[in-house]
């Protein structure tokens, strides 16, 4: 019974790994070329990136796209490269807010994982 419950626990745990909530921002880790979205946004509603970062390793780097009126920014905004063999961010992570209506997109790089926070906000 109780290497049934023990086991039942960790299952629990390990079911909620994928992704983690901080209040209104949701931390998620992508597998290289892998895509999150499309996320939709309504006219009275935004989008912010709070941390969008990125291995050392990849050629290509992680990416945003966004679609407003038609129109398509590809790279709206890129992640930062992060080295932790040096334990120094080697560049600035800035936050990214999009306004609605819009559709956001967010590509990760060719050969690293990505790591973003997020948020889904009405204004």
């Amino acid at each position: 019974m109780k290497n049934s419950f023990r086991l039942l626990a960790v299952l629990f745990v390990f079911s909620f790994v994928g992704f983690v909530r901080a209040g209104d921002f949701t931390s998620t880790v992508l597998q290289s070329n892998q895509v999150l979205g499309p996320i939709t946004i309504s006219g009275d509603h935004f989008f912010q990136i709070r941390n969008f970062t990125q291995e050392v390793g990849g050629f290509a780097r992680g990416f945003v796209s966004i679609t407003k009126d038609g129109l398509t920014i590809t790279n709206a905004f890129v992640a930062s490269v992060e080295d932790p063999s040096t334990f120094v961010l080697n560049e600035p992570v800035d936050s990214f807010t999009v306004a609605g209506p819009a559709t956001v997109t967010v590509t990760c790089g060719d050969t690293t994982n990505c790591f973003i926070t997020y948020r889904k906000g009405q204004e």
